[in-house]
């Protein structure tokens, strides 16, 4: 991610809320996104003053205008005095060209700032899907899959729609209503002031609503992503649900997750099904008072009746603006709690990519009393020291937990040791930007990850800019060519979700052919044959003989065929290295080694 991106990223943290509203601090942060449009909106904001312009003039002359032709009074206007007949013609022409100065106004203002609405989530959505492309695989396998993918869909569709709506909504409807007020107030201060003494009950209730929907939001969408998660799970799950007979027990937790679900919308629907009425209850309380007392003062005062007429039409007028607002912020309070949760992982720290350049590996790579921790708590190395020569074949022995995958972990700067030091031809790891050493290293793991795309596609990932004559020198070397070149669209061939069209054997080869593409100068190898078959196996070793010859090799062995073919054995135990040496060697001293071999976990 570019340092810019961080920055905006940075801004985006979740701030100490203000009393009124908890979560306008998360709001005017979200807006920062809004600043490089800032021509655009000014814009608007001009289409939205002109919009508001034409509502204010409709209720300063629907008072007048009315008065002359129900009474037959003339009227001024432009410097010109209207008699009835002249008026029966003025009074729909002008109500018609107010009405369409205000839609052109209305719908530029409406198409700029959805517009800019909508950028400003593009942004905000690809500046977060690059941070979490970055955060480190201890970072994933703390939080699941379905949790984060319904922060991802659902969580960012109620933002989008809550800045859409709202950058749209805030600025005309707010501009509408001050000049709404503004006429109010000309026409007469008496009946302004009477009208406005609802204003702090309608505050109170628009502050009690805020503070009492958005814990309200933040629960209903933790809810929701509970329920994506446990879909997720059981559908990537269901031939063992199926094959020990659980459907009713995943029934159960399903209905279970969705009754919380459905509780925590109910108490959302109910705080914005009473919101609604209520200041529709007060805004008739306030027009009510108001024809009560004009009705009072124009008896008393009959020069009032056509200010009474366009002080009503005005105070009318703002009732959908208001509603509007209202409906706002409903969709801004739920959007709010959403923008927290997403803005949880947009603080996650994630490592800066600095540091020098790697070379290619030409002398050795080395650790020296390194300690590592995924947690902080329980060491997973302990002072584990270890030299590879550069293009030897080096295997990693010993039980499950021993730490053989957190080496492999640190060569590829998933985790950093806390203690000691891993050394690149004498340069340390960590001084080293991370993408260029990981651009020297491909790593084969035991369970190949393919992606549901083309093998063109799925080849291409570690060297975008690779020949198709590039491509199948690798499909050859890797021994999957002839297979490649039997499908229908051959390279062009998609392979469905982690590569579930092709047999396991076929799904390592090309894993080995992407490797070969990388053209790397150390290769991390996690016994990629231990799953299969004598036949894919044969298959699979020929392609990885073609990939190791020559290049520096690390394995973590479990095959005997595998550890017998290495340089250097390292034998590791509990985070240590017991023991080092040859296979030949290491069976004569009769150690940690020959009683792996004895109790077949290296078979």
């Amino acid at each position: 991610m570019h340092d810019a991106q961080r920055t905006r990223l940075a801004g985006l943290g979740i701030v100490a809320a203000g009393r009124a509203f908890a979560g306008m601090g998360t709001y005017r942060r979200l807006l920062d996104y809004a600043r490089p449009h800032r021509a655009r909106i000014a814009l608007a904001i001009c289409a939205s003053a002109a919009c508001a312009g034409a509502a204010a003039l409709y209720a300063y002359l629907l008072g007048p205008l009315l008065k002359a032709v129900l009474t037959d009074a003339s009227v001024q206007f432009a410097g010109r005095r209207l008699d009835r007949s002249q008026l029966s013609f003025a009074v729909p022409g002008l109500l018609v060209a107010v009405a369409a100065f205000k839609a052109a106004a209305q719908l530029l203002q409406g198409g700029l700032m959805q517009g800019v609405g909508q950028k400003v989530m593009s942004r905000v959505r690809r500046d977060l899907y690059g941070h979490l492309l970055e955060l480190p695989p201890r970072f994933f396998e703390t939080r699941h899959s379905g949790e984060l993918l319904s922060r991802f869909t659902s969580d960012v569709a109620h933002l989008e729609f809550a800045v859409t709506l709202a950058l749209s909504s805030y600025v005309k409807d707010s501009l509408q209503l001050g000049a709404l007020l503004t006429v109010c107030l000309l026409l007469d201060a008496r009946l302004f002031a009477a009208a406005v003494l609802l204003v702090p009950a309608a505050a109170f209730a628009v502050a009690r609503f805020a503070r009492s929907m958005r814990p309200i939001a933040v629960n209903t969408q933790a809810r929701l992503a509970k329920l994506t998660e446990l879909l997720a799970e059981q559908l990537q799950n269901l031939p063992v649900i199926q094959s020990y007979r659980a459907f009713p027990r995943s029934l159960e937790r399903f209905d279970r997750e969705q009754s919380g679900y459905l509780g925590a919308m109910r108490r959302s629907l109910f705080i914005r099904g009473i919101f609604t009425p209520t200041l529709e209850l007060l805004g008739v309380l306030a027009v009510s008072a108001l024809i009560a007392l004009g009705t009072l003062a124009v008896s008393a005062e009959a020069d009032l009746a056509a200010k009474l007429l366009s002080f009503t039409a005005a105070a009318l007028l703002m009732y959908q603006p208001l509603k509007s607002l209202t409906g706002t912020l409903a969709s801004v309070v739920q959007g709010i709690g959403s923008a927290e949760r997403l803005f949880e992982i947009a603080d996650q720290p994630s490592a800066r990519d600095q540091g020098r350049p790697s070379p290619a590996l030409k002398r050795e790579l080395c650790f020296e009393e390194v300690r590592a921790s995924y947690d902080g708590v329980r060491d997973a190395l302990r002072g584990v020291t270890l030299t590879i020569p550069a293009g030897c074949r080096v295997a990693l022995v010993g039980p499950s937990g021993a730490g053989k995958t957190t080496v492999f972990a640190i060569l590829l700067r998933f985790l950093d040791p806390h203690a000691g030091r891993v050394t690149w031809d004498g340069l340390e790891l960590t001084r080293l930007q991370t993408s260029s050493v990981r651009a020297q290293v491909a790593w084969v793991p035991q369970e190949p990850i393919l992606f549901s795309a083309t093998i063109r596609q799925n080849l291409l990932l570690g060297r975008p800019e690779a020949s198709e004559a590039e491509l199948w020198e690798a499909l050859g070397r890797a021994h999957a060519q002839d297979f490649v070149r039997a499908l229908p669209r051959a390279l062009d061939e998609v392979i469905g979700e982690r590569g579930g069209t092709l047999s396991g054997g076929e799904r390592q080869r090309l894993a080995i052919a992407r490797a070969f593409l990388c053209q790397p100068s150390l290769l991390l190898l996690d016994e990629p044959t231990s799953a299969l078959d004598a036949v894919a196996e044969r298959e699979v070793q020929a392609g990885l003989g073609e990939l190791t010859r020559g290049r520096t090799t690390m394995v973590i062995a479990h095959r005997l065929a595998t550890v017998r073919g290495a340089d250097l054995i390292y034998v590791l135990d509990r985070g240590e290295v017991v023991e080092r040496g040859t296979h030949a060697g290491l069976v004569a001293r009769k150690g940690r080694y020959a009683a792996l071999l004895q109790h077949g976990e290296v078979t």
